[in-house]
């Protein structure tokens, strides 16, 4: 029996591919165009790769199925039904906008028994989003040589260092047929998203409609007033003709088998799937920008929105310092890499004493912590913006959260709004020992200064190793 795990507002609205090809779609909007192609044959793709991910313009690198690691016989619908792990799956019916819990082979049946097109008066139309990898498929992913190595999941990914209690999984699948889609949305904290089609049957493609990086705030001014919604709420299903009147430019793909989406940090975009069954891997990566644009700008929106933040990002940069920190002290660590590392350093850092400001308070060494020193904790969240609670928040103890048994807990910036329980008594605490953070920033700090000191008796300028 199918169960209701998760209900939204309201319902979808239709939203039908039916006749669109490409072509029909390019021609349907004066700023629509053809995201650009490349292939992962061709001689110069890493240069190729290199213009269009500076340029923040969409782009896809195609014909991956044509290499030799890709692997046919196992990445497929029948191997994920009959061989993997994975049983019940949450699945969303677009037509009500609710979730049901249902096995994977009654999903697969009722999606391949579905019409490819909307049909009037229908009352389903099941769509599997955000499914766990079987670790097999992951495997394949990160060594069968298929994916270019600058984007896989663990190539240049912050993400990747924080400790194993911390990590949050963005490796993700989507199983779609026709007419499923998603709201139209940006990426998660500025991260870099990545879209492998692996898999499709009867003709099956997804539909694109995105837009370059330049474009975030008139993109976000557009859903504002023309639609009184926050992009940020991924709550807006966008028409063609909607897109079409916006006042910026509109890069649309026909995602096919092997067909490899790059989606810009801050691009806003919509997927409408299309024909047959399509089986598709997603997956993010935080950088040294994504964690810049997010600290700056991306988490103060999400507090005003109260979108919860789910990257951690906070947690990744000092994590990220703590990386590079022990990779200075290591003297095999030489070279044009602990130049560059140098330069990402003293970038963080910066980044870092602006979340600082707002964790620091002179009397800190009074306040009770959650965990004594060097020890890892849960993870905390505000109870009313969602932000990840790095250092300092405010709790009360006679108040309960939505959480039934948690606490209540509020992050500073929210407090500092007046935001708080409803007996007003919240006691403000640390996660950690604030001396410890202090301590490690402070030994960073003096060892990227030895560093910079020793190649400048060298003679050594960062302008001249760029």
């Amino acid at each position: 029996m199918n169960r209701r795990v998760e209900k939204s507002k309201a319902p979808n609205p239709i939203l039908t591919s039916k006749g669109w090809t490409l072509e029909v779609l390019l021609g349907r909007g004066k700023r629509f165009l053809p995201a650009p192609r490349i292939s992962v044959l061709q001689d110069d793709l890493n240069d190729c790769i290199s213009f269009y991910e500076n340029s923040g313009i969409p782009f896809v690198v195609e014909n991956l199925h044509h290499l030799p690691g890709w692997a046919n016989d196992f990445v497929n619908i029948d191997w994920l039904e009959n061989s993997s792990e994975i049983t019940n799956i949450p699945a969303r019916n677009i037509r009500t906008a609710c979730d049901v819990l249902l096995s994977l082979s009654e999903f697969i049946e009722k999606s391949r028994n579905s019409s490819v097109y909307y049909q009037e008066g229908e009352t389903e139309r099941l769509y599997g989003k955000d499914l766990y990898l079987p670790e097999e498929w992951t495997n394949w992913l990160k060594t069968a040589n298929v994916v270019p190595e600058q984007f896989l999941p663990d190539s240049d990914n912050l993400l990747t260092h924080l400790p194993e209690s911390a990590k949050v999984e963005t490796l993700m699948c989507y199983i779609g047929t026709g007419d499923t889609f998603t709201p139209s949305h940006k990426d998660l904290c500025s991260s870099h998203g990545h879209n492998l089609m692996c898999f499709t049957e009867n003709g099956g493609s997804s539909f694109w409609f995105m837009t370059k990086r330049a474009d975030a705030r008139t993109v976000a001014d557009y859903f504002h007033t023309k639609f009184g919604h926050e992009i940020d709420h991924e709550s807006h299903i966008t028409t063609v003709d909607d897109f079409a009147d916006a006042p910026f430019d509109v890069y649309i793909v026909e995602q096919k088998l092997g067909d490899l989406v790059l989606v810009p940090r801050m691009s806003c975009h919509q997927v409408v799937n299309s024909g047959g069954l399509t089986v598709k891997l997603s997956w993010s990566r935080m950088t040294m920008k994504s964690i810049e644009q997010a600290i700056y700008y991306e988490l103060p929106l999400y507090h005003r929105v109260c979108r919860p933040e789910i990257y951690r990002v906070r947690l990744t940069l000092y994590h990220t310092i703590k990386m590079y920190h022990a990779q200075f002290e290591d003297f095999t660590y030489t070279g044009d890499k602990k130049l560059e590392a140098s330069r990402r350093l003293g970038v963080l850092l910066r980044t870092f004493d602006h979340v600082l400001k707002n964790e620091c308070t002179k009397d800190y060494t009074s306040l009770p912590c959650l965990a004594p020193s060097g020890q890892e904790t849960d993870a905390l969240s505000c109870d009313f913006c969602g932000c990840d609670i790095f250092q300092s928040y405010f709790e009360c103890i006679s108040c309960t959260s939505s959480v039934e048994g948690d606490f209540c807990t509020i992050c500073p910036d929210c407090y500092a709004e007046g935001r708080s329980c409803h007996c007003r008594l919240m006691q403000p605490k640390q996660v950690q020992p604030l001396d410890d953070v202090l301590q490690e920033r402070a030994g960073t700090i003096e060892v990227l200064q030895s560093y910079w000191k020793s190649i400048n008796e060298k003679g050594v300028s960062f302008a001249s190793r760029k």
